[in-house]
């Protein structure tokens, strides 16, 4: 955990996936990290199901770091394969479309849930309370909630029967547990699902990387930490050019720790996240999400030890951040001076000598 007088940053680690086994090298990058979210699709190759690959990679990861939180995937919206709760799961349960005469399907492919379903309902919340059940997972990470309000939603009130569905699950998630969402975003609602955090320990971002959305995605990072919520902050590196990419030979080069860690990258993306670092917050920066080895897409890098500008000393914070003008955002650590410029949205991180 983050403490007020930190060393460096705490790292969050990324929704991470592997369908069958994860080699023992990535387990134990893994282990370095504060909190792992175990996507959908862990180990179900392996494993026969996710909840039985997930609940192995998290005794992996345990044995060598038992501190390491593990989060267990469950999805707001969509029905997704893999899982051995989907022999309980019935068709008549999908929300159905009159449009379409027929299920309302997300990316015309996955089944969405309806929350106004009482016997779904409780599908949905046992799912959950299975997987908390092991000492092992720590708690759970609901993705998707931005969907179960969409207007055109063919079903009536829905935002408001999801909201009941999660609060029941809070109310009966075991003492100890923890329940994050993807819930905060700056271009949801006018309050940015704020609201979720009645129910929610704290709240992931991603999609905040616009400049429309920086100031509002500050604002809302302030108020959960105002709440004691957790914040966890995802980012890939800014403006990393694809030209430039493929004019680096070797693959293992386009996609290295070094190259992406350079300043130009990850200065933005990190320089945002410090200007409202507190207690409880977590920063993960990466390429993909996908741990299976494939000749097909770019190498996954999701350890984030391994980033110099990550794991430096930082020192106390020597306060609040500052703003300059309207796009012009300060602050200053013991060790480390912090500027951020929303309007280019460019950063700099200086160490102090």
């Amino acid at each position: 955990m983050i403490l007020l007088f930190f060393k460096s940053v705490s790292i969050y680690q990324v929704p991470i996936r592997r369908d069958d086994e994860y080699s023992d090298d990535q387990i134990r990058a893994l282990a370095a990290h504060d909190v792992v979210m175990l996507e959908k699709a862990n180990g179900h190759r392996a494993y026969g199901s996710v909840e039985e690959g997930t609940l192995q990679a998290a005794k992996r990861i345990k044995a060598i770091n038992p501190s390491v939180k593990i989060l267990f995937y469950l999805n707001a919206m969509v029905h997704y394969g893999g899982y051995s709760a989907n022999d309980d799961w019935k068709e008549e349960w999908a929300m159905y479309s009159p449009k379409r005469k027929g299920p309302l399907k997300w990316r015309n492919k996955f089944l969405s849930y309806d929350h106004t379903n009482l016997e779904f309902r409780e599908w949905w919340i046992q799912r959950g309370l299975d997987m908390v059940a092991n000492e092992e997972i720590d708690g759970i990470f609901i993705d998707g909630i931005v969907k179960s309000d969409r207007r055109w939603l063919p079903v009536k009130n829905h935002a408001g029967a999801y909201i009941a569905t999660a609060k029941e699950l809070r109310e009966r998630l075991p003492e100890g547990k923890i329940l994050i969402g993807n819930a905060l975003r700056a271009g949801a609602n006018q309050d940015g699902n704020l609201k979720h955090l009645e129910y929610l320990d704290g709240s992931y971002l991603e999609g905040w990387a616009h400049k429309r959305l920086l100031a509002k995605t500050l604002q809302l990072m302030s108020a959960a930490q105002g709440q004691g919520k957790m914040v966890m902050l995802t980012a890939k590196p800014h403006r990393l050019n694809k030209g430039r990419l493929k004019r680096l030979r070797n693959k293992d080069d386009r996609y290295s720790y070094e190259y992406v860690g350079q300043p130009q990258f990850i200065d933005f993306p990190l320089g945002f996240f410090l200007l409202v670092v507190e207690p409880h917050s977590y920063f993960s920066y990466h390429v993909g999400v996908n741990a299976r080895p494939s000749r097909r897409r770019p190498k996954t890098l999701f350890d984030n030890t391994q980033f110099d500008a990550i794991t430096r000393e930082l020192g106390k914070p020597l306060g609040s951040y500052t703003k300059r003008g309207r796009h012009v955002y300060t602050r200053e650590f013991e060790h480390l001076k912090v500027h951020v410029n929303t309007r280019t949205m460019t950063g700099t991180l200086t160490v102090k000598e």
